[in-house]
């Protein structure tokens, strides 16, 4: 049980007393709600210089609006309560020996947020009141409690586990951290950016993934410049070097937080004691490689061989200890095992994984590309489902919609022009992807997708006998066997997608 230190105001609620008591209105800085709701239209529609011109309108400037420039509208907005300061950081890269017989030198831009107070910012917000929780519970399926429920993340053994390790009272805030790096502009410049963003677990998940009540915050950009004072040989390390010193500055304040607590005030009002702790990584598999120092035909959670990822077999998980350079990003982040925080990969394990990169192409070297084309353009209108007019050798743009749509119906056009064994590998595979999918998971549910992926590895080497593939050396493959481990520690895939960062 979360130990109360106190009764607080919240921010806000300080904010409202504040204007209650200088007889401000609650709209303010503008005059009423009309004018709130057009700042409102500006801030999220109009570039600058548009919002310029559209300001002078005579029939804007007659309707009495307190603002007449962008540069007097942004100064009202400036005004409103802000979230942590953004704070720019240089990083001094010594690189590779030059021609002239010097070290070349490259100065590098960070940004970021105080992840705690962004995180403080999110657990103290009214908004979440009756969304949050601060303590782990038990939750069963059934009265005599044998059937456990695994939904959000308090329900997982994860949050007991680390509980039992702190001082009674204490409220765990497990921190969510998204890497998506995006190319921003292919024409001009090819500009990349890399922004790391930030959510906790106390918010109910399907409210947490709701892009409009901004439970997601932006913590951070990384440098993502061409390191040009390595040579080739050395860049791509240096790469990665960089990239764990500058996650290291970003979650910097994480490490004092996580060990010694800080007090906070909750959305309810109440002070606690709250430890924000590292808990999962959503992002792909090359990142998740760059996060565990791993090369990307090894697994970053266990310590397979690399010619094993095809078995259906159990491996020692990579520890702790293991040595890492001293910049290593999670070298001193309390409770936190970073090979554990490699969460499962909906989108690109799974959808453009083993369903688009496998499994069509089997089933696509099998009946080959006019049959299966001729399959799904005479596939039956229904509302529910999607219709392949043209087929899909001529789909150019996939995503993870198209693929679900897909699946809905692969099985069963598979049926009659493929052997049995062939559509056992198909429904396996799908069963185990429609199974991970789910929201909330029961003992018997995760022992039903085990079972299903037992029996896609009990018949694929039909596919190898009928020469459709030489192995099934693949690490994404090998990548489902550690669904169930982070369903039950953590809390269905659902809350931690990498749909959502996007």
């Amino acid at each position: 049980m979360a130990k109360i230190l106190g009764l607080h105001k919240t921010i806000f609620k300080s904010l409202e007393e504040v204007e209650i008591a200088h007889k401000l209105s609650m709209w303010g800085p503008f005059c009423d709600e009309e004018e709130w709701e057009l700042a409102h239209f500006l801030m999220r529609n109009i570039g600058q210089t548009k919002m310029d011109e559209f300001l002078k309108l005579d029939i804007v400037c007659n309707s009495g609006v307190s603002f007449n420039t962008a540069q007097s509208f942004l100064k009202k907005v400036d005004s409103l309560h802000t979230r942590p300061e953004w704070i720019s950081k240089m990083i001094d890269v010594v690189g590779d020996v030059g021609k002239d017989g010097t070290l070349k030198h490259k100065q590098l831009e960070l940004w970021q947020q105080n992840p705690v107070e962004c995180m403080e910012e999110l657990i103290r917000n009214p908004a979440f009141w009756d969304v949050m929780a601060y303590v782990p519970k038990h939750a069963y399926a059934d009265a005599k409690g044998e059937k456990h429920i695994y939904d959000e993340m308090w329900t997982g053994d994860w949050w007991w586990d680390v509980q039992t390790k702190l001082p009674e009272g204490a409220v765990i805030t497990p921190v969510i951290l998204s890497l998506d790096k995006t190319s921003l502009s292919v024409f001009s410049g090819d500009k990349k950016a890399w922004p790391v963003y930030l959510t906790i677990r106390n918010i109910l998940k399907d409210v947490r993934c709701q892009v409009s009540v901004h439970a997601t915050v932006l913590i951070g950009y990384l440098p993502v410049l061409k390191l040009e004072c390595f040579h080739k040989k050395t860049c791509s390390l240096a790469g990665y070097q960089l990239f764990h010193h500058a996650m290291s500055l970003v979650v910097q304040p994480l490490i004092d937080a996580g060990h010694h607590g800080k007090e906070m005030v909750c959305a309810d009002g109440y002070l606690c004691q709250v430890h924000p702790i590292l808990t999962a990584y959503v992002t792909n598999f090359p990142e998740q490689c760059l996060v565990a120092c791993k090369k990307e035909s090894q697994c970053p959670h266990c310590l397979v061989e690399l010619d094993k990822h095809g078995d259906l077999e159990e491996y020692a998980w990579n520890k702790q200890l293991r040595k890492f350079d001293a910049e290593g990003l999670h070298m001193d982040l309390p409770f936190c095992d970073i090979f554990t925080c490699i969460t499962p990969d909906i989108l690109h394990q799974l959808h453009k994984g083993i369903f688009h990169d496998h499994l069509l192409q089997w089933c696509t070297s099998l009946m080959g590309k006019k049959e299966i084309d001729a399959h799904f353009q005479a596939m039956s209108h229904y509302p529910a489902l999607c219709h392949f007019k043209k087929g899909i050798s001529t789909i150019s743009q996939w995503t993870g919609t198209k693929h679900k749509e897909m699946q809905q119906v692969s099985t069963s056009l598979l049926s009659g022009m493929v052997e049995d064994d062939v559509l056992l590998v198909t429904h396996s595979l799908l069963d185990f992807i429609y199974y991970a999918q789910f929201q909330q998971h029961t003992d018997m549910t995760l022992e039903v997708m085990q079972d299903s992926l037992k029996m896609f590895h009990d018949y694929k080497h039909v596919l190898m006998e009928m020469e459709v593939c030489q192995d099934f050396n693949l690490p994404k493959l090998h990548s489902l066997q550690h669904y169930i481990t982070s369903i039950q520690a953590l809390d269905s895939t659902e809350g931690y997608n990498t749909e959502y960062p996007k």
